[in-house]
C-alpha cells in the first residue's frame, strides 16, 4: 500500500524519544460524533489544503469529531480533540455523486483531512507536526469519565469553549478498519494510513456537544453546530497504529 515510500525509514527525535514508523498508540478511550455540516463552509476551512470535501447530498458534508484520552503511545500520554472532513480523493475520481462517498464512509475508505487538532502535551505536538504535518496546537482540554458518561472539555484563558459527553458503556469489538489520512507534510499533500482496534464500544445518537459564546467558537456555529449528531459513540480502549505519509 505504501511501497516505495521514501519516508518509511525515517526517524525522529522528539522530546528524547526515538520515533518511527509505524507510530503505536497502545491505548485508550475516545468518544465520538459524526455531523452532517454545510460542506461550502468546510471547504472555506480547509480551503488552503487543496483538498475539497465529499459531499452526502447537495451542499452537505460530515465532520467527525472525536475527543481522545491516550494513556500508551509511543507519543507520550495526552488528551485531543481531532475535528476532520470526509473529502474527495485527489487527484480526484469519477465516482456516483453522494452514494460513493456514503459507501466508501461505510467501508472506512473515504480519505479524511483534519481541520483542528488541539492536544495536551509537547511530545503530542511534534510528534503531529513532524512526522505528518497534522495542525496540532496545545491547548487546555479536560477529560472526565464516571460509571455511565464521558466527558470531554476544552478552554480557553478558564473559559468553556465546548463540550462533548457521551454514554459510555459498552461491550462491542467491530473489526478493525484502515482508514486513508490526507494531510499536508513538508508542504505537499500526503496520504498515510492509520490502522484502528477498538473494544468496549457503544454506538447511539446521544452523543451532546455545546459550545460557549466565545469567538473561538464560530467557525463551528458557521458550520450548523450544535445538533444532533447522525451518530455518535464510544470506544473504551483503542489501539492504533500510524503509517508512515506518502507523497499523492
Amino acid at each position: 500500500m505504501l511501497s516505495n515510500n521514501p519516508h518509511t525509514d525515517r526517524r525522529f527525535n522528539i522530546e528524547g524519544a526515538d520515533l518511527g514508523y509505524p507510530t503505536l498508540f497502545h491505548d485508550g478511550s475516545t468518544s465520538v460524533g459524526m455531523y452532517v455540516v454545510s460542506s461550502q463552509v468546510a471547504n472555506e476551512l480547509i480551503a488552503d489544503s487543496g483538498f475539497t470535501v465529499a459531499e452526502i447530498a447537495p451542499g452537505k458534508a460530515i465532520l467527525s469529531f472525536a475527543g481522545v484520552h491516550y494513556t500508551d503511545t509511543q507519543c507520550g500520554n495526552y488528551e485531543e480533540i481531532g475535528c476532520a472532513f470526509f473529502v474527495n480523493t485527489f487527484p480526484r475520481k469519477s465516482l456516483i455523486p453522494y452514494i460513493s462517498t456514503w459507501i466508501n464512509i461505510l467501508r472506512g475508505d473515504q480519505p479524511s483531512f483534519t481541520w483542528y487538532l488541539p492536544v495536551t502535551e509537547k511530545s503530542a505536538l511534534e510528534c503531529g507536526i513532524q512526522m505528518w504535518g497534522y495542525p496540532k496546537t496545545i491547548e487546555d482540554i479536560q477529560h472526565h469519565r464516571d460509571d455511565s458518561h464521558t466527558t470531554t472539555t476544552l478552554h480557553k484563558d478558564g473559559q468553556e469553549l465546548l463540550c462533548y459527553r457521551v454514554p459510555n458503556r459498552g461491550k462491542k469489538s467491530p473489526k478493525p478498519i484502515n482508514s486513508p489520512v490526507y494531510s499536508i507534510f513538508e508542504g505537499a499533500p500526503h496520504i498515510g494510513y492509520l490502522t484502528q482496534r477498538f473494544t468496549d464500544v457503544t454506538y447511539h445518537r446521544s452523543g451532546k456537544l455545546t459550545l460557549s459564546k466565545h469567538p473561538l467558537t464560530e467557525p463551528f456555529r458557521r458550520l450548523g453546530l450544535p445538533k444532533k449528531p447522525l451518530l455518535s459513540g464510544h470506544m473504551g480502549h483503542l489501539n492504533f497504529s500510524m503509517s508512515a505519509p506518502k507523497l499523492l
